[in-house]
């Protein structure tokens, strides 16, 4: 017994004629008997009195009729609830990002919000290349903000945004009255940087190697609010992007610029290209997009 059998069944029914009913179907009338046809022989009895010359139900076939019926208008629900998900997707986005990138992240979805108030949003974290393409696989996340191009052909990496790594040093830090400094006015400083794994400590590391020097690595920690709250409490000095930096109180810490690192990030917006991308998911990639001047999805996608 198959779902289009029991709708062939209810239509007849409903239209009071085979010849209606397989208008409304779109299918022939001798395919719509031939249906019928074989719902009664897999059921066992029959369902229509073709004795008559108007269509009539046995005493089985109203009770079938009946509960299938029920049935047929509950599929018609679901296929309608399965296309407005295809639509729209589901009131729900997951967001893989890079910690450095929450400030402008913020501005960004308290926009998003005032079309899409009802939709769920959740941040995840991503970390390592093979992170985000794992979250992709498992639909763990619709878009990620990531440092990193990701040479994948299932996955379009759209660069956002150019930043520098800069200086972050607690108040009363004898560099505190420099706007810009050099690497080697680093060579002594006790160094907060971020755990193996983490791109911005790679960068950072690029930097000194270039000059031949060993930082005076004093604290790994995993996270930038961390990093941050540790300069403030004069343990050391942190090296981040300048985006991040921006975000922080400057009434407890002085920002420099690093004149000779050569370091010079690119921030991507990544999003699988495979993958079916609802509105709630194409809205924020806009928003995105539109934040850093530049062109829509579609525009770019022409």
């Amino acid at each position: 017994m198959q779902i289009n059998q029991l709708m062939h069944f209810v239509t007849v029914i409903e239209k009071a004629s085979f010849t209606a009913a397989a208008y409304a179907l779109h299918i022939s009338q001798p395919s719509l008997s031939t249906s019928i046809k074989r719902l009664e022989d897999e059921i066992g009895f029959k369902l229509i009195d073709r004795s008559h010359r108007n269509i009539q139900l046995t005493k089985e076939g109203e009770l079938l009729y009946n509960e299938s019926k029920k049935l047929v208008m509950h599929f018609n629900q679901v296929k309608d609830t399965a296309l407005k998900l295809k639509e729209n997707g589901p009131p729900h986005l997951s967001i893989g990002l890079i910690e450095s990138a929450k400030h402008w992240t913020a501005q960004v979805v308290k926009s998003y919000k005032l079309s899409y108030p009802d939709v769920f949003i959740e941040l995840e974290p991503v970390l390592s290349i093979e992170e985000i393409i794992k979250a992709f696989e498992d639909f763990d996340v619709h878009v990620a903000i990531t440092n990193q191009y990701i040479n994948d052909k299932t996955i379009t990496s759209v660069p956002l945004y150019e930043e520098k790594l800069v200086a972050v040093l607690p108040l009363d830090n004898p560099l505190k009255n420099k706007k810009f400094i050099q690497i080697r006015d680093l060579k002594e400083a006790e160094l907060i940087i971020s755990h193996e794994g983490y791109q911005t400590r790679k960068d950072i590391l690029q930097s000194f190697n270039k000059l031949g020097i060993t930082p005076n690595i004093k604290f790994e920690i995993g996270r930038f609010d961390f990093v941050s709250d540790f300069v403030k409490s004069g343990l050391g000095v942190a090296i981040m992007p300048e985006k991040y930096a921006e975000s922080l109180d400057h009434n407890k810490i002085h920002i420099c610029e690093i004149e000779d690192s050569v370091t010079l990030r690119t921030v991507y917006l990544a999003y699988d290209n495979k993958r079916y991308l609802s509105p709630f998911t194409k809205e924020f990639i806009d928003l995105v997009l539109e934040y850093f001047g530049k062109a829509p999805l579609n525009n770019m996608n022409q």
